[in-house]
This record gives structure tokens, sequence and C-alpha cells, in this order.
């Protein structure tokens, strides 16, 4: 959970980040248990955007609340943003929809923000 503090600081310390690609591992009980990160406040001040993101690739996502943040922080600060690409993880069943309407939900800064699941084709 501490790791989405780093990686949102790197990204926040790379003004010319185009492309982003992160492969999750969440331990889903320790993450469904930790407290509140509140990243969004503490380590991001208000207005902060990160103006040229176009892409990110996320996989083995788990849908733990701490990655839903951060997709939120991501959708909602990335003004050119472009796609979001997922490949859930191994453990996401089919029946967890509830990933996939949460994430469609999330306000967008950019009005081209496009959000793909990709279904593991074995």
């Amino acid at each position: 959970m501490k790791e989405i503090l780093v990686v949102l600081r790197l990204i926040l310390s790379s003004p010319n980040l185009q492309e982003l690609h992160i492969s999750s591992s969440s331990n889903a009980i320790a993450a469904s248990e930790a407290s509140d990160l509140n990243f969004r406040e503490t380590d991001c001040p208000t207005g902060c955007t990160l103006k040229r993101l176009k892409t990110v690739k996320i996989s083995d996502l788990s849908g733990v609340p701490h990655e839903m943040e951060f997709l939120k922080f991501l959708l909602k600060n990335s003004p050119v943003f472009e796609v979001m690409s997922i490949l859930p993880g191994i453990y996401v069943s089919c029946g967890k929809l509830h990933v996939v309407i949460e994430l469609l939900r999330f306000r967008r800064a950019s009005a081209k923000a496009e959000i793909i699941f990709i279904r593991d084709q074995m």
C-alpha cells in the first residue's frame, strides 16, 4: 500500500511522463484491512495535474481500495489522458464486475479518456 505513495511521488516528479506501465501485486486481504492512505491530500497539492500522461497499462489489478483510488487519481488529474488498459489479476473472477462499474463512474479530466479491460485468453 505504501508502494502506491512511492509510485505517486515518482509520477509527480516526472512531468514529461506520457505512458505508464504498472504491474500490481496487491495482497487483497492485507490491502482491504489497511487504513486509508489519503495520498491525494498529503502528497499532491490541490490542482496538481499530470499534463502529458496519455496512456496507462496496468496488469494484475485486484480491485482493492488503494488500487482503485490510485486509478481514480490518474483519471481525474490527467487532462490529455487517452487510454487505460487493464488486465485483471488471476484471482479476480468474472463475477467481480464492481471493479468495472466503479472505474466507469470515475470523473475524468479528459473527454477522450477510454478504459479497456483485457480478458485473459486462457
